[in-house]
């Protein structure tokens, strides 16, 4: 039976079965696609557990997992470490092939891990992205990376007292390849794939080569994430559309294209950044996964939550994640819309973008690992609440002067700056999904389906139904 017919029959007995008083059956079976029910239903990945400041890495990669999940639901798990690998080689190496380098070092013997995701989008144009089960199969089910710390220090050492402390090594791209292959501790198949891509002395990119499907190496063009539909043909959009190109040669933070995201920075007055918010707003609507720039203040930090401006500093840092839900409070005609509560009327969703309307918290994706969740539900291991008045702020930005690390201070907004979508990219990732190969999935008690490219959304709880997996059609479905 088709899901047209499926679908159509069981909301069809949904309306007789309300009326008849079914009862509903007890037990629900969800696929990984979504974490738990939110106002907004952004799609992600596991949690993960960075050990190196490469947060950035992190974010930018779960919003490439998260826009790949949302169109197709198959949840890659790309490798933050091939990233860092390939950061760290554009670091020493200063340019190569005829391109400019996209990142610098922080010192003469020390590696940067701190980064942008203009930069991280950049390396996955060029180098592509590979799985974690393929780069490193020791760590293909790992939280976090013990292998991006070991390899830091090792290239560090390197650096400062080892081959890479010459100069003239570090201009050869195939001994820097080497240094990062031993420090990484690839295995010669890992080593082997590399060369056959990228060459000794990577000479070559995939920014127009694409290499065989066999080396595991994924390209960014090659993985959809939207579709505009004209007439009989459809036009996909792929990650690297969304991730566009670099607007100079030498700015690769801003991104310039029809479908590219970029950085919209948070502005000083109320009025502005209401407007800001519901920008964020219709993004999460449309299920896609803003990245949120902030300062973190620790001290700032109650149970799993930021609250408000702490009374004193304490360990600071900028901070890159992708949202995932929010609460709001003061919606015209609806009060508050609870996080962890899947609002599916559009006239609601339209409420909640009122400037009238009070965001109170956002609800993010972290690195941080799995050890906190909001309100200690365990469906959201590794997700933080960030309130409004933290990111508002203001707060005492520390800066420090020789020994002491927090000298002096300034006032600055928590909240830094949003990766957001065009309106381009939003009229062709909103409800659209690949029906060549989209599984159903449960996002709670709403069942979502693929059919004609149109992302479809039922909650079974409106017939007194659960979401789950039917055996009688091997698919997700609404069960009695």
């Amino acid at each position: 039976m088709s899901h047209r017919t499926r679908r159509f029959r069981f909301h069809h007995l949904a309306t007789l079965a309300l009326g008849l008083g079914a009862a509903a059956v007890s037990g629900c079976s969800s696929d990984t696609g979504s974490d738990s029910s939110n106002v907004t239903d952004v799609q992600h990945t596991d949690v993960k557990d960075q050990s190196i400041g490469n947060c950035w890495i992190y974010a930018s990669v779960g919003w490439a997992e998260s826009l790949h999940l949302r169109y197709t639901s198959n949840a890659l798990n790309v490798s933050e470490s091939y990233i860092t690998y390939w950061h760290w080689f554009e670091q020493i190496v200063q340019g190569d092939h005829g391109m400019r380098q996209v990142a610098d070092m922080s010192s003469p013997d020390e590696l940067t891990t701190g980064g942008f995701w203009g930069v991280a989008g950049e390396i996955m144009l060029r180098y592509g992205m590979m799985e974690e089960g393929t780069f490193i199969p020791e760590e293909e089910e790992a939280i976090r990376s013990a292998r991006q710390r070991t390899a830091k220090n090792a290239m560090n050492a390197s650096l400062k007292d080892g081959v890479l402390s010459d100069p003239a090594a570090r201009r050869d791209p195939a001994k820097v390849r080497a240094e990062l292959d031993i420090a990484w501790q690839l295995t010669p198949e890992v080593i082997e794939t590399l060369n056959q891509v990228f060459g000794d002395h990577v000479e070559r990119t995939v920014y127009e080569q694409a290499p065989p499907p066999e080396t595991g190496i994924l390209l960014a063009r090659n993985l959809g994430v939207g579709h505009l539909d004209d007439g009989s043909s459809r036009q996909v959009i792929s990650l690297a559309d969304a991730i566009g190109t670099s607007a100079s040669y030498y700015h690769f933070r801003t991104r310039s294209g029809e479908y590219a995201w970029n950085a919209e920075y948070y502005p000083d007055s109320a009025s502005s950044r209401r407007d800001f918010q519901i920008d964020m707003q219709r993004a999460m609507h449309a299920s896609q996964p803003v990245l949120l720039s902030w300062l973190v203040d620790f001290n700032a930090m109650s149970g799993n939550h930021f609250m408000e401006p702490p009374a004193t500093p304490g360990r600071q840092g900028g901070h890159l994640i992708v949202v995932e839900d929010y609460q709001i409070n003061d919606v015209p005609g609806y009060g508050t819309l609870e996080a962890g509560t899947l609002v599916l009327d559009p006239a609601v969703l339209d409420a909640a973008l009122s400037p009238e309307a009070s965001l109170e918290f956002i609800r993010i994706k972290n690195s941080w690992g799995e050890s906190l969740a909001p309100d200690n539900l365990e469906q959201l291991e590794g997700y933080h609440d960030l309130y409004m008045k933290y990111l508002d702020g203001p707060i005492a930005k520390c800066h420090e002067e020789g020994d002491d690390s927090c000298a002096r201070t300034t006032e600055e907004t928590p909240l830094r700056k949003m990766i957001l979508p065009s309106e381009s990219f939003l009229k062709a990732a909103t409800n659209t999904c690949d029906d060549n190969v989209y599984q159903s999935s449960c996002s709670g008690s709403v069942l979502q389906w693929c059919e004609g490219g149109v992302l479809e959304r039922w909650d079974c709880a409106e017939a007194e139904w659960t979401c789950g997996y039917s055996d009688t059609y091997g698919d997700y479905d609404c069960l009695m």
